[in-house]
């Protein structure tokens, strides 16, 4: 049997054999064939040559201290994961390019819905008004047609017309019957009222005339 003495399993991977923990021996195992020690115990070479068993000392050799750094010097990236790598990096690339493309699309949608809403109110309202316009051209357009129409009745109807001229001049004199009378009432006129009114007619008087031989001179109507 062969018998390892080692306190780093790692340091007899290739050997084959019984490995022991140098650091807790007592007393050599007679059934060794072949010892081999790793590192400086002279008691436990001491006591297996003494027993004529065959004793190799090896130097062990601390490994070292394993880092993310030295794993990755060690290991290395192989073009096949760099690969991966690039893909993965692109892909998450695109997903954010992408989303932030939505993104803006979402808001240039919402602002052109909101901005939407208020021409559909408008362009409504603004036909409202061009139908209310097109209501009152019509109806005025209607109006003047009728006038037109009973204008041009009213020009082949002479007794219509002499009726008309009556009525209007009816009406005028019904405007004015105190004008008229107040005009024809000489007895409350001044006498300067008088004179004018007689040099408007070209009639003389005396200077001196009073106002009974001014209304005398007055001619009746």
């Amino acid at each position: 049997m062969k018998l390892i003495y080692t306190r780093i399993a790692a340091a007899a991977a290739l050997e084959v054999g019984t490995i022991a923990n140098p650091d807790y021996y007592e007393y050599p195992n007679r059934s060794a064939e072949e010892v081999i020690i790793y590192g400086d115990y002279p008691k436990i070479q001491n006591d297996y040559e003494a027993l004529d068993i065959p004793v190799e000392v090896r130097k062990l050799e601390e490994p070292a201290k394993t880092t993310l750094a030295t794993v990755n010097v060690a290991v290395g990236i192989t073009p096949e994961l760099q690969k991966v790598i690039d893909k993965t990096k692109a892909d998450c690339e695109k997903v954010i390019e992408e989303n932030g493309q939505l993104k803006q699309k979402i808001e240039i949608l919402e602002q052109a819905s909101g901005d939407s809403s208020e021409l559909i109110s408008e362009n409504s309202r603004l036909k409202d008004a061009v139908l209310q316009a097109d209501n009152a051209a019509k109806a005025a357009e209607g109006k003047v047609v009728s006038i037109q129409a009973e204008f041009e009745a009213f020009k082949n109807d002479v007794p219509a017309m002499q009726a008309r001229i009556v009525e209007l001049e009816a009406g005028k004199s019904a405007e004015n019957p105190a004008t008229e009378t107040a005009a024809n009432d000489f007895e409350n006129w001044s006498n300067d009222q008088l004179k004018e009114y007689l040099a408007s007619k070209n009639i003389g008087y005396k200077p001196s005339a009073t106002k009974a031989e001014l209304l005398k001179l007055i001619p009746k109507e």
